[in-house]
């Protein structure tokens, strides 16, 4: 036996999303991106806890306030970039990492971050 339709047809036909594509949404320059693994709470205050998943772009120049991928001292930190006194210093939510002579390089711009849920190590 065959089925009638009945009533009017749902308003939101045609209007259906596209599946998100998180690497359409997230990633500008594929070449150039990386996930970076946060390891440590030194961020927590400003809502980037260990285990946090960074997208770390190494193409984008970075701006004030932005958050950026350093090396300092042979380890990988997060940091926001920030000004004080005229002077470009990197910034977590506990103290600042002044970049004295070449210890200091900026290795990428976090794009984007992921807080996994439940994996808040404090």
């Amino acid at each position: 036996m065959k089925q009638k339709a009945t009533g009017f047809a749902s308003p939101a036909l045609g209007y259906e999303e596209k599946s998100i594509d998180l690497n359409r949404l997230l990633i500008r320059n594929p070449p150039a991106t990386y996930f970076f693994r946060l390891e440590s709470n030194d961020m927590a205050a400003l809502g980037l806890h260990r285990g946090s998943l960074l997208i770390v772009d190494r193409s984008k120049v970075p701006a004030l306030n932005e958050y950026v991928l350093i090396r300092h001292e042979s380890r990988f930190m997060c940091r926001r970039l920030a000004e004080e006194h005229g002077k470009t210093v990197f910034a977590n939510s506990v103290d600042y990492i002044k970049p004295i002579e070449n210890d200091t390089e900026i290795i990428g711009t976090v794009t984007a971050a992921i807080n996994i849920m439940g994996n808040k190590q404090e």
